[in-house]
């Protein structure tokens, strides 16, 4: 089930929060392109717990981090 143009509620909270916050807007910046690996390390590096939204970072097992990565490289113009 999608939620809000994304693959579910999980994918689109990341993506909201890296978006609509500042600092982890700069901080998710890349010169490089990144994969879905390198992206879903960058995010858990910044919120090892999950967003501020999550109960728990096991919610990151459901994120489609494909389309996380695409959204920061976008993001990042690269």
């Amino acid at each position: 089930m999608s939620y809000n143009g994304w693959k579910n509620w999980e994918t689109w909270n990341v993506a909201l929060w890296l978006g609509n916050d500042e600092g982890l807007y700069r901080s998710v910046m890349s010169k490089t392109k990144l994969d879905a690996k390198a992206a879903r390390e960058r995010v858990e590096e910044l919120l090892p717990n999950g967003t501020p939204d999550f109960k728990d970072k096991r919610s990151y097992d459901k994120v489609d981090w494909d389309a996380i990565a695409d959204d920061i490289n976008e993001m990042s113009g690269v």
